[in-house]
């Protein structure tokens, strides 16, 4: 009997569908509807190899076919799913071939799943530490979801890097997930877009492989990790199970987050009760020795007896430390709430650190050497808080090394960018505690509140700031042997550089003179700089670096004298050049000095100055001072001077 018209009417309702192939594995016949019940593409005269993926369960399936014997079993199709495939051979007399049964596979178990997340919510009931938890998780889900091996891996904390927190140890032995990249396409699309994804797990040598799914664990905020399971060999997952173990991998999620969370805010009242603990050491230490400065000041003008300079001098240190700590706490605070603003202005760095050096200079009886590149190094910073970052390293490094030991600060000038260097050979910082040295608070293992006192911010504070100024603060150490802390912060353009004024001082005894070369360079471009001013006002001037002084030659030695030694006292991070001004060199200058006629002609003023910066920039390349000024602070002067 000939079958009905309306037969595959009839197939459409079962859940099997049918093929039939040829000795050749080429589609005879395909039932309509195939591709809606298998997630298999075929058309009648295609391949079959074409959509199934090659391994020992379709060798299997093919072999069957060309010898013309039954077989069931399971193969992988291209799009990563799974199928059960049973073969039936044509019967003799028919055309060659077979007839193919297919079949979707896998496992929609919802009281798995059920009884899955029933565990992971016991462990997490029970404790909230990461690993344990993420410990209980693949146990459970190898236990009841049919799954041969899971893995949790979680990303650190700036999410770029995976780490296996838990295994299964139900597999056993050695196993070709081991070897995880986290690069491979299914784990950075599952990370990527927070969606399940499929993959094969290739077996050692001729062994079979399996398929896996990694499942990205979904935070409310943020993907923490992947949950990886491995099915047995030859078995697949089903859209539905996808759908209850990425439901159940969110759970862990936010079991994980939650333990983080957890870990966070015990660290942060940690670090609260450190911090109380500190500040009311820190603020008591300087209030009792005041208490007791002022106490015994009271006593002595209550007696009409006059008060010894060196106790008012001692309680002015403890008052200065206490602005100390409360400056500290309040930049602290403002950095929390982005209100520390910059005022910036073009600043020379060899300059500044000069300054600062030549401060510790005066107040320690310590070496410091300073090495600065001839050439100025432009930047654009906020001069107070630059000066701030500098003090802080300086006062680290005196307070960490032995008496007597060099500190050593170097600018270095690099495309693009400016570094200052500041090397120290003390205690040295453990290599543990080097990446947390820039956090609030923090203090190294090696160093004690009893001898080494300080809120523990200067650190955090200096790298704050360096960051405002779109640079950096990092740390190079070896504990026993010193540190270097190096500041990088970005120079100034070439062009922005060239339109700076060069800085000229100007110093004639003769106020007509004087004016008259002031205005002629001011028409120049030039800033000038002249001794009426005074000399408090010469010193706020010279936080910028002076590229020149035009001295006049019929000054009084008097007048010379009081100039020179007020300059003198500045700091200084290069020679000063000299043009002298008048018709012969006086007996202090150096016979190289250039000079320059006075009354003052405009043009050969102006040219005998351009001439000597230009012979300036020409020197050598960098300058190194270890006294306690710079040495040979104006170029033409006598030695006999």
């Amino acid at each position: 009997m000939p079958l009905p018209t309306d037969v595959e009417d009839a197939f459409s309702c079962l859940p099997l569908a049918l093929l039939r192939v040829g000795p050749d594995l080429r589609v005879q016949w395909c039932e309509e509807g195939f591709s809606s019940k298998t997630g298999v593409e075929l058309r009648a005269g295609g391949d079959l190899l074409d959509a199934l993926e090659r391994g020992r369960s379709l060798d299997a399936v093919e072999r069957a076919i060309r010898e013309g014997r039954p077989h069931t079993g399971h193969v992988i199709t291209r799009a990563l799913r799974q199928v059960r495939v049973q073969v039936r051979p044509a019967r003799t007399g028919e055309r060659p071939g077979a007839w193919l049964v297919v079949e979707p596979s896998g496992v929609d178990d919802e009281g798995a799943f059920s009884q899955a997340v029933q565990e992971i919510a016991r462990a997490v009931g029970e404790t909230l530490e990461v690993d344990s938890v993420c410990a209980a998780a693949v146990v459970a889900l190898v236990r009841c979801a049919q799954v041969r091996r899971a893995e949790v891996f979680l990303c650190d904390t700036d999410g770029k890097n995976l780490r296996r927190a838990a295994v299964s140890d139900l597999a056993g032995g050695d196993a070709p997930e081991d070897t995880f990249d986290a690069e491979d396409d299914p784990f950075r699309q599952a990370l990527a877009t927070r969606q399940a994804q499929l993959g094969i797990q290739r077996g050692y040598g001729d062994a079979m492989g399996s398929i896996f799914a990694a499942v990205p664990l979904c935070a409310p905020r943020r993907t923490v990790g992947l949950l990886l399971l491995y099915k047995e060999q030859g078995t697949s997952f089903s859209v539905r199970e996808l759908e209850l173990w990425s439901a159940a991998a969110n759970q862990l999620a936010v079991a994980v987050e939650n333990a983080r969370l957890l870990r966070e805010a015990k660290a942060a009242l940690q670090v609260r009760e450190d911090f109380m603990s500190i500040a009311s050491h820190e603020l008591k230490t300087p209030l009792t020795p005041l208490k007791l400065g002022l106490y015994t000041m009271e006593r002595r003008i209550s007696a009409n007896q006059p008060v010894e300079l060196a106790t008012v001098l001692k309680s002015k240190r403890q008052v200065d430390r206490l602005v100390g700590l409360v400056d500290d706490l309040l930049d602290a605070s403002r950095l929390d709430s982005g209100k520390l603003e910059l005022k910036l202005a073009p600043l020379e760095v060899g300059q500044l650190v000069a300054e600062v050096v030549d401060h510790f200079r005066a107040a320690f009886e310590r070496p410091f050497t300073v090495e600065v590149p001839r050439d100025r190094v432009w930047v654009h910073g906020d001069r107070d808080r630059l000066e701030q970052v500098l003090v802080n390293l300086l006062e680290n490094a005196h307070k960490y090394s032995p008496a007597g030991e060099p500190i050593t600060v170097r600018v270095e000038k690099l495309e693009g960018e400016a570094r200052i260097h500041v090397q120290d050979h003390g205690i040295g910082i453990p290599g543990a505690d080097q990446s947390q040295v820039f956090q609030r608070f923090y203090r190294a293992r090696n160093v004690s509140h009893r001898n080494f006192g300080g809120l523990g911010l200067g650190l955090f504070i200096s790298s704050s700031i360096a960051k405002l100024h779109r640079g950096s603060l990092t740390l190079a150490s070896s504990e026993g042997h010193g540190s270097t802390f190096t500041m990088t912060l970005p120079r100034m353009a070439s062009h922005e550089v060239k339109r700076l004024p060069r800085r000229v001082l100007l110093l004639d005894e003769d106020r007509t003179q004087e004016a008259l070369a002031e205005r002629v360079l001011l028409a120049e471009g030039f800033e000038v700089l002249t001794a009426r001013d005074g000399a408090e006002a010469l010193r706020r001037a010279t936080h910028l670096p002076v590229d020149l002084i035009v001295l006049s030659t019929s000054a009084t030695g008097g007048q010379v004298g009081v100039f020179l030694e007020t300059f003198a006292t500045l700091p200084r991070a290069r020679p000063v050049p000299i043009l002298l001004a008048g018709d012969e060199r006086p007996w202090w200058a150096q016979e190289s000095t250039t000079l320059c006629t006075r009354p003052y002609r405009p043009d050969e003023l102006v040219a005998r100055v351009r001439n000597v910066l230009t012979v300036e920039k020409r020197r050598g390349p960098a300058l190194s001072s270890s006294g306690s000024r710079s040495e040979g602070p104006l170029e033409g002067l006598s030695s006999r001077v």
